[in-house]
């Protein structure tokens, strides 16, 4: 124990002196340029959130679009901490690692948005601190993919919520498919024009449910201190959970999963087969868009005039960038709607309480919107 003690003191001091050294190249607010700093929404939770980053590699899989490499991913793990003096993170790039993850995405942004290089601080503090011990208690694992063309990082402000209301959330990328993945430690990055074999969208998708078959498999050894307050029994996944109903049947025969929630990544659920966990559906479609009715509890949540990206951190973050800097309000507009905090509020509001009725046993009862916000529950 006092060698692990040792060991975080001195992985918290090294990661002090990299962001000392790294950071204030990009988002500088000194001197002539006045950057602009957005936030995300804070946790509303009881607890602290702490924050660690895990590379796994699947030594028995090739990566398809790189068959030359080991199949690498990238984990963010949030849980209920005790925070103390931990330092909070940063957003999109970690301060334990370099900048070039942000440095290979951030300027391709502002040049969409139309800002100038180094308008926005992307890496503004989040609420998660880095390398704080647990809390004390046993919690559910929630386990995050990410979309398509989607990276982890887009999920942070609700895997902090989560996080606060007592869950140990994992966030994954998968390369290749998602824009850019910084690997931590090693500083690689790994982008979607560097591969060599052109994927189809059965096998990246194959591929995905495989990944994140090797995270619940990996989560006795995830991490050795964490690995005390997971319950791994009570086990839900979110984010992207299929494109379709046979990608739900997959995953739901996850050893453990038993609840799935389509958060920006809404499946077609034509023949959704028996058997499948409890589903909840969180978009900005109207209800008669969807092909059918799937059988099973469902909670269909619709936020009308949100997009996939309402709901993510692109919501928070690129409404208050349209406040700042009124010029990218047709980009943005185009991006998340015109739902905004309303989406932002009901994606955080309609994953605690689906998760809290399906790990936790809540009554059904406790799962209601505000107005505004359609919520078709089915419940056999």
């Amino acid at each position: 124990m006092r060698r692990r003690q040792l060991t975080s003191a001195f992985l918290a001091l090294l990661t002090a002196g990299v962001a000392m050294l790294v950071l204030p190249h990009r988002g500088d607010t000194g001197g002539w340029k006045d950057t602009f700093s957005p936030a995300l929404p804070a946790p509303s939770g009881p607890y602290d959130v702490g924050v660690r980053r895990t590379l796994l590699v699947d030594r028995d899989r090739r990566d398809p679009w790189r068959p030359d490499t080991e199949r690498t991913l990238m984990l963010d793990v949030r849980y209920p901490a005790d925070a103390g003096s931990a330092p909070l993170a940063h957003y999109a790039v970690a301060s334990a690692m370099t900048e070039l993850g942000s440095l290979a995405w951030a300027p391709t942004e502002e040049r969409r948005l139309g800002l100038r290089p180094d308008e926005v601080n992307w890496m503004f503090r989040t609420a998660s601190h880095e390398w704080a011990p647990p809390a004390d208690g046993s919690f559910p694992v929630l386990i995050c993919s990410a979309p398509p063309g989607v990276m982890r990082t887009a999920y942070t402000g609700l895997a902090e919520e989560l996080a606060s209301r007592g869950y140990v959330v994992v966030t994954l990328d998968h390369p290749y498919d998602s824009p850019v993945v910084e690997i931590y430690p090693t500083r690689r990055v790994i982008r979607s024009p560097q591969a060599t074999v052109v994927v189809g969208r059965a096998e990246a998708d194959s591929t995905r449910i495989a990944d994140i078959g090797y995270v619940v498999a990996g989560l006795p050894t995830l991490d050795r201190e964490l690995s005390d307050v997971m319950d791994q029994r009570r086990l839900g996944l979110f984010g992207w959970v299929g494109s379709d109903s046979e990608h739900l049947t997959r995953l739901a025969d996850l050893p453990d999963v038993s609840a799935l929630a389509a958060v920006a990544a809404t499946p077609a659920m034509t023949g959704r087969a028996p058997g499948v966990p409890p589903l909840l559906v969180v978009d900005g479609q109207q209800d008669g868009q969807r092909r059918d009715r799937p059988r099973g509890w469902l909670a269909s949540v619709t936020v009308p005039g949100a997009t996939a990206r309402s709901f993510t951190d692109d919501g928070a973050v690129l409404a208050q960038i349209a406040q700042r800097y009124p010029q990218t309000n047709p980009v943005v507009r185009r991006d998340i709607g015109d739902a905004q905090p309303l989406a932002q509020r009901t994606a955080r509001q309609a994953l605690v309480r689906f998760f809290d009725i399906q790990l936790r046993g809540a009554p059904a009862g406790t799962f209601a919107m505000e107005p505004g916000v359609t919520l078709d529950l089915v419940v056999p």
